[in-house]
């Protein structure tokens, strides 16, 4: 929550203090929280999508965490579904360039607008409007 990844607060509860300073980039925290010995929960997946959206390497070392992490299959998943809607994203072409082509199990990964905010109403204009969720850094009040 405190890299910016406000939208899902809501669902964790009570957070145990956590550790200051932790030297992990927002892309190498995604690959951890997508890591298979995780067992990576759909809340996981989402957080990670958030991460990925906002990430601060480059697609290259993206992709090759992934496929360290034996995890390349949810990244693509999660890319596709970030080219999907944002296809004006360069960081999502260049991801799935960088991954290998996996065979992709949806049936156990959330559903596309799982990863983006979507309404049908907003400020009295009828139409929908989606944007991705990612971690967005602190906006001071």
């Amino acid at each position: 929550m405190a890299r910016g990844c406000r939208y899902y607060e809501r669902d964790l509860g009570p957070l145990a203090r956590t550790a200051e300073g932790v030297p992990l980039s927002n892309a190498e925290l995604a690959i951890a929280l997508l890591a298979p010995s995780r067992q990576p929960t759909a809340r996981h997946i989402r957080l990670a999508a958030a991460l990925l959206g906002a990430a601060d390497e480059s697609a290259a070392d993206v992709a090759a965490l992934a496929v360290d992490e034996n995890c390349a299959g949810i990244v693509r998943y999660i890319a596709l579904c970030g080219s999907r809607f944002e296809p004006g994203n360069p960081f999502w072409t260049d991801l799935l360039s960088a991954l290998p082509e996996t065979e992709i199990d949806r049936d156990h990964l959330p559903h596309p607008t799982r990863f983006v905010e979507m309404t049908g109403i907003d400020r009295g204009k009828v139409g929908t409007f989606i944007r991705w969720i990612r971690a967005r850094s602190q906006v001071a009040a």
